[in-house]
């Protein structure tokens, strides 16, 4: 079955109709539901169709620019158009985003069909590859293999990495591959849930919380919760007295808690997003409109600019609209000029982004460094870890058994679906209330490389595609961020040589960590794709003078930042930051309307300007009380290293003293000690590629499109 998904939408200048373009993409299996037209039509409902009054004295709009296509830009978008158009108001809205193929961010699906992106010929040299900031690992990590219909090889890893780099600049062998062919691919963000720090997520006096929203996209379909008792911890500490020093074989927790996954792929979180705001393209009568400019790169170095305050207002040469102005830039190419900016991703683009800006104090909280721990009281800036993301496709060998009347049944298991059942049937041997169901995703506990393991197979159910073969098996394998920084390359082009150590490392970790012989797991293989997240997760959140904030705004430069990085390292974090940033906006935009009717004009300036900024370092009150914020860990993350999850045991974070010796967490060393702590770190370039001390810190951690993570955060977990 085919679906026609809108790709772009053409900003409405007079109340035209907008342009819609169209791809054909494969329907995934189970099919997403694109809520386009249910909210079109609840949209369409909620609205009169009368003629608003006569809007007298029209103000020009409200022009609003929003860099990156995560969960938060998309929150964001989403609540400005939807307040907006309540109230009435004059929005254009703007979102421009890296994604090659579709926004998301951290939060993205591979679908069957999608077209493979260029790649550096490594042979040749001619390079393809996306531009300097992009945060993705280079597509040529694992281009190329046997597709569905042809015989299945028993190579082992270096052979495999070698075949698909000779195959890798051929579109039709990119294409005809096991792991994509097989259903949706989740290589990022996993899970998604609700974190309890946040009580405003779950506020039931408010309509707009996260968990409403929640709700909505289960009952459109849009994600499914977890079947009870199919999400794990895998854990080594005996059950009886957590004595990490009485060490026994590996056993299974469930967790408890509601969790779910987006059907058909994390990206329909995304794309039932995006369709939410196209949708409100086409309301009658409405102000607000919104466009999409999908796969555009603004430049680090020079696409932002400050114009300044002052400048002339298009429909009257002699007024002055008192308002901040930016223009962006795509190379040479300008964008438009906007009134307000958003900064909605992280990493070193935005800090390149903004560095030449007059916006110093705003700016100054989007320096990053990369590290897999954080001092105890947090850190002077934004710290986020680097990941490896490993897909791979295994084959099931055939078991075939008599049942009691003599009838053969053929199955067909891999070594960790064997592995699985094996730790489950013990589980409840010991524990009879026990669910012996089958696991979706394991949080690994036991190991000090990996953080989670998860079935895209049983997730999005490739046994009902046509396409997929009941003999393979599709899992997503994260590490952890001491691994991912002991390892770290240039992750636009991974050497050939790290991409095998990594890869046999990584399942040989697996292997370890299920008990499963050495050996038996990498024997099997027969697709993958290793992906580097330079800048997965962050490991600290800024928190400012008041706990209600979860944003940053500058109104001096109308320039704003939301995300993950600032509330909490979750899906539901980076929502509730854009939801939240979305609403002040607005605010203070009408607050300056209706200074300048009182006035005549005139905007507030200095103070009375600077009381609407939030979140800023050296921000304070009236009365002198400081408003400003600081970086805390982020606890969560550090525990799980791939962002906020729920969980059953706890794990001592790692911290940085001040010293650079690491140490735990007041609770004492638990069995995760000694992790990151080895003395092997190994920094990988190849050719021209930059030095060791960048060669992992071009993202803001999300995979080009074929971006995104997990439990209730944005990166695996979220």
């Amino acid at each position: 079955m085919i679906m026609l998904v809108p790709i772009v939408s053409v900003l409405m200048l007079s109340g035209r109709q907008p342009t819609l373009a169209f791809r054909s993409i494969p329907s995934p299996s189970p099919i997403v539901r694109s809520s386009t037209y249910p909210v079109r039509a609840a949209l369409a409902s909620s609205r009169s169709d009368a003629m608003p009054p006569s809007r007298q004295e029209e103000s020009p709009p409200l022009s609003i620019a929003i860099l990156g296509g995560g969960i938060a830009g998309l929150s964001c978008a989403t609540h400005l158009l939807r307040q907006s158009s309540d109230s009435d108001a004059n929005v254009r809205i703007t979102l421009f985003d890296t994604g090659r193929l579709r926004p998301g961010g951290r939060c993205s699906s591979r679908l069957p069909n999608d077209s493979p992106a260029a790649v550096k010929n490594r042979s040749s040299g001619v390079s393809n590859v996306r531009r300097a900031c992009d945060d993705t690992a280079a597509e040529g990590s694992g281009t190329g293999s046997d597709g569905s219909g042809h015989e299945m090889p028993n190579d082992n890893i270096g052979s495999i990495l070698k075949r698909q780099q000779m195959q890798s600049t051929s579109t039709a062998a990119s294409r005809d591959r096991i792991l994509t062919a097989m259903g949706p691919v989740d290589h990022a963000a996993q899970i998604l849930s609700i974190p309890a720090e946040i009580p405003s997520l779950v506020d039931a006096n408010d309509a707009e919380c996260f968990q409403h929203q929640l709700n909505t996209w289960l009952q459109d379909q849009v994600i499914e919760s977890f079947p009870e008792g199919s999400v794990c911890e895998l854990l080594s500490l005996d059950p009886s007295n957590g004595n990490s020093s009485t060490l026994s074989k590996p056993r299974l927790q469930p967790i408890q808690g509601q969790m779910c996954y987006g059907k058909g792929g994390m990206s329909s979180i995304p794309l039932a997003m995006r369709d939410h705001c196209l949708a409100y393209n086409d309301l009658q009568h409405s102000r607000v409109s919104f466009q999409i400019m999908q796969d555009v790169w603004v430049s680090p170095s020079n696409g932002v600019k400050y114009i300044g305050n002052n400048h002339k207002n298009s429909k009257d040469g002699d007024s002055v609209v008192n308002e901040p102005q930016w223009e962006l830039r795509a190379g040479p190419k300008s964008l438009g000029k906007y009134h307000r900016l958003i900064i909605a991703h992280n990493g070193k683009c935005a800090d390149r982004i903004m560095s030449k800006t007059p916006a110093k104090e705003f700016h100054s909280l989007l320096r990053t460094k990369f590290a897999p721990y954080v001092p105890k009281w947090g850190g002077n800036e934004m710290t986020l870890n680097s990941i490896y993301s490993l897909v791979f496709a295994i084959k099931c060998p055939k078991d075939s058994d008599n049942d009691r009347n003599g009838a053969v049944h053929t199955s067909y298991n891999s070594p960790i679906v064997n592995a699985l059942k094996n730790l489950s049937q013990s589980a409840a041997e010991s524990s009879p209330q026990q669910s012996t169901n089958d696991i979706y995703t394991v949080i690994i506990k036991n190991e000090p490389n990996l953080r989670l393991l998860s079935s895209n197979t049983l997730k999005h159910r490739h046994h009902k595609n046509p396409n997929a073969q009941s003999s393979i098996e599709v899992y997503t394998l994260l590490s952890s961020p001491q691994f991912g920084r002991q390892y770290k390359g240039p992750q636009e082009n991974l050497p050939l040589d790290l991409m095998e150590k990594v890869t046999t490392e990584m399942l040989h970790s697996l292997e370890k960590a299920f008990n499963i012989d050495r050996g038996t797991v990498l024997q099997n293989v027969v697709d993958l794709k290793l992906q580097l997240w330079g800048a997965a997760v962050p490991m600290n959140t800024w928190k400012s003078g008041k706990d209600s904030d979860g944003f940053v705004y500058d109104a001096q430069y109308g320039v704003g930042a939301c995300g993950d990085w600032i509330l909490d390292a979750s899906i539901a974090g980076a929502w509730e930051s854009g939801r939240r940033l979305a609403k002040w906006i607005l605010e203070e935009h009408h607050h300056q309307q209706q200074q300048q009717q009182r006035t005549g004009g005139d905007m507030e300036e200095g103070d009375g300007l600077q009381r609407w900024s939030v979140g800023l370092p050296n921000l304070s009150s009236e009365n002198g009380r400081q408003l400003g914020g600081k970086f805390v860990p982020s606890r969560a993350a550090l525990e799980s290293g791939i962002g906020t999850i729920p969980s059953t045991a706890f794990v001592s974070p790692l911290y940085n003293n001040d010293d650079g010796k690491k140490s735990f967490g007041s609770r004492g060393p638990s069995r995760t000690a000694g992790r990151g702590s080895g003395s092997s770190r190994r920094q990988y370039t190849s050719g021209n590629n930059r030095g060791s001390k960048n060669a992992a810190t071009n993202g803001g951690g999300r995979g080009r499109n074929t971006r995104n993570v997990c439990a209730n955060s944005q990166p695996l977990t979220r």
